[in-house]
């Protein structure tokens, strides 16, 4: 990852963070709920939860995944309402989450303002500590570490988030590791059969790439690139293309007049697949290009 902010640590005074979207783009898509644990010598000391109303509906597919409906936001505040406060909370504090940049993300363009916050990734970690898991959600790591789990409501999956982090560092004591035998540059190498022949145009391949061996799938026209390009980036960062949405697809992404076609309430076959998916517990995820691009310069 190149984010400046994005570091690899291990700290006993951070804030943990959490949030639940009606999506994962957060040009398109909005926040619905956040929650942020403060911790301090390894113990949480005070929470932050609040539900929030978005401008527009929460989708029965969100619902359903979140367990939050429009009834519920009724009377919320909206984001802006609660920047001031939820900036006070973090402070400089260093986040962690799982999957911290999606979060960040979504609060730097709600709330218009850049993090300087250093972030910790729990995700990253468990991919190099538990390889023998073919997938790393926090709802994987919970059950396979008997963690608390109450997926998909914010402070709950910050709890969650914070004893998975405390089982990564004992797992570190235990087997006498420090960060440096963790991440290191391998050969390019891959797991899986690439479409259209595309092969990876660099010799070493950084194994922290959101899309290092996952496989991604595309559907329409992208506004930025050509989807060859964009295919060939996906590869040489190690990942695995897919001609249509499979059980082991990992990544749906879309081009952005796919993404707005949602949003006026149409979906291709490849979506409403993707969210079927989704809701039987596959491990997919569907993202817009911008978030792509986003991806891209972690």
């Amino acid at each position: 990852m190149a984010n400046k902010n994005y570091v690899k640590k291990i700290v006993s005074n951070y804030c943990v963070l959490d949030l639940e979207t009606t999506g994962l783009s957060p040009y398109y898509d909005e926040v619905i709920e956040i929650g942020v644990l403060r911790i301090r010598e390894d113990e949480i000391v005070e929470r932050y939860s609040q539900l929030i109303k978005p401008e527009c509906g929460i989708d029965y597919f969100i619902t359903e995944l979140t367990g939050i409906d429009n009834k519920m936001v009724e009377g919320m505040p909206s984001l802006c309402e609660v920047k001031d406060e939820v900036i006070k909370f973090l402070g400089d504090d260093i986040i962690i989450g799982h999957r911290t940049a999606f979060d960040l993300n979504f609060l730097k363009y709600g709330f218009e303002v850049d993090f300087n916050n250093l972030y910790i990734d729990t995700y990253e970690f468990a991919r190099k500590l538990f390889p023998e898991l073919k997938h790393h959600r926090l709802k994987d790591l919970t059950k396979y570490l008997n963690l608390s789990n109450n997926e998909h409501r914010a402070l709950a999956d910050c709890i969650s988030t914070k004893e998975l982090y405390d089982a990564i560092k004992q797992k570190m004591i235990d087997n006498n590791l420090v960060i440096s035998d963790l991440w290191f540059r391998r050969q390019s190498r891959s797991k899986g059969k690439n479409i259209h022949s595309i092969v990876p145009e660099t010799i070493e391949i950084d194994e922290d790439s959101y899309f290092y061996n996952k496989h991604v799938v595309f559907t329409g026209k992208l506004e930025k690139m050509l989807r060859q390009d964009a295919m060939q980036i996906v590869v040489n960062l190690g990942g695995i293309l897919d001609n249509t949405v499979i059980k082991s697809t990992n990544y749906l992404i879309l081009g952005d007049n796919s993404y707005n076609a949602i949003l006026r309430g149409e979906k291709s076959s490849k979506r409403k697949k993707a969210e079927k998916m989704k809701l039987e517990g596959y491990d997919i995820e569907i993202i817009d290009e911008k978030t792509f691009y986003d991806l891209l310069e972690l």
